[in-house]
Formats: C-alpha cells, sequence, structure tokens
C-alpha cells in the first residue's frame, strides 16, 4: 500500500534520486508528470475503489483480495529483480579492478563491462513474455531505451561480443537455474563465505 498511495510515484520526484544529488526535476521528467499522475489515480481508482463499491460497500473479504492482489505484485516483481542482480560470482564492485592478492585498485572498469558483470540473462523470448523484457536484465542495462521485444534478437550477438573481450556474461538458460544461483549466492553472502571470480562453465 505504500506504493500505490506513495506521492513520488504520482510527481516522478524520487527521494532517493534526491538524495544522492540527482534532480528529478528537468523537462523531460515535469512534462510526464501527469501522465504518471494519471495512470497511478487510474490504478487507484479501479483497483483500490472499484472492487468495493460493486460489492456495495466495506466487506473484509474484498481487502482482503485488494491486498492478496498486491502482495502477489510485489513478491513477483521482488523475485524477478533479486534473481537479476544477485547470482553467483556476480560483480559487487564493478567500480575498479583490484588484485586479487593486496586488494588494490589496479585501474577502473569500462562502463559497459560493468553494467554486463552487475547483472544476468535468463530464459529467452517465452520468458520475455511473461516478465516483460525484465529477463533480459544485461540486454536492459547495456540499451535501456530499446524496446524490450529486440532483447531477444540481439542477446546472442551481446554474449559473443562479450566472450570475445573476456567479459562476464551470466546466462541461465532456465529462470530456476537463476533461481538456485540467487539463493546460493544470498546463503553464502550472509554466511560471509566469498568466492574468487571465475569463468561461468557452460555460459558465455
Amino acid at each position: 500500500m505504500s506504493s500505490v498511495f506513495n506521492p513520488e510515484v504520482l510527481t516522478l520526484q524520487q527521494g532517493g534520486a534526491k538524495g544522492v544529488g540527482i534532480r528529478m526535476d528537468n523537462d523531460f521528467v515535469k512534462s510526464r508528470a501527469p501522465i504518471a499522475t494519471m495512470l497511478r489515480v487510474s490504478y487507484i481508482f479501479l483497483n483500490c475503489f472499484m472492487p468495493f463499491y460493486t460489492v456495495g460497500g466495506w466487506s473484509w473479504t474484498t481487502f482482503g483480495q485488494v491486498m492478496l492482489m498486491g502482495v502477489s505484485e510485489s513478491l513477483a516483481l521482488a523475485v524477478l529483480f533479486s534473481l537479476s542482480h544477485n547470482f553467483e560470482h556476480s560483480d559487487r564492485d564493478p567500480t575498479h579492478v583490484q588484485n586479487q592478492k593486496s586488494g588494490e585498485t589496479v585501474e577502473p572498469v569500462c562502463w559497459f563491462k560493468s553494467q554486463v558483470e552487475t547483472s544476468c540473462t535468463y530464459g529467452g523470448f517465452i520468458s520475455g513474455c511473461f516478465t516483460g523484457g525484465l529477463n533480459f536484465q544485461v540486454e536492459h542495462h547495456l540499451f535501456p531505451r530499446m524496446s524490450s521485444g529486440w532483447y531477444p534478437y540481439i542477446a546472442p550477438t551481446v554474449r559473443k561480443i562479450c566472450k570475445k573481450h573476456g567479459v562476464r556474461y551470466a546466462y541461465y538458460p532456465w529462470v530456476w537455474q537463476n533461481l538456485i544461483s540467487t539463493v546460493s549466492y544470498i546463503h553464502q553472502a550472509g554466511t560471509g563465505v566469498h568466492w574468487e571470480v571465475q569463468p561461468l562453465s557452460g555460459r558465455a
């Protein structure tokens, strides 16, 4: 409910961005704020008000159904995003290349390289239809303004180029493989277990 009624969603003035000095009051954002407001008000009306109006007033059953829908949506998105950014051998400090023995900074990392090595892709076209392209997170990070409909077509080429230049591209043919890797990563992070970055066997 905090997301549904969050005023930041209506104005697009995100507190997190302001906190790190990113200004969200440019003309592009301002021109789209009314559209964002209209969409959010429509969502609230259709999904939070109309169910109660349809049944003729307050109902705990209806309230439970509305909350169940919200929880389901939230968990679905949270799991999808966690899969895309938390997996075994993911680079958690992509800003610099460090010496494995001394830990000293060696050189800065290419922006494109860091985008690939801090995200992963799973599945293919069908998964993209179910997730709106969220499964092609590597491609999304590299080409954020490209329509997600093109991601299944460019992904094989992106993998080939990454392999050619020695960039670690994490690809999981099935979502459950990515889920297992994510759970393993969370376990290792929680227990303080560290690993050396090594190529992913069987993947580009």
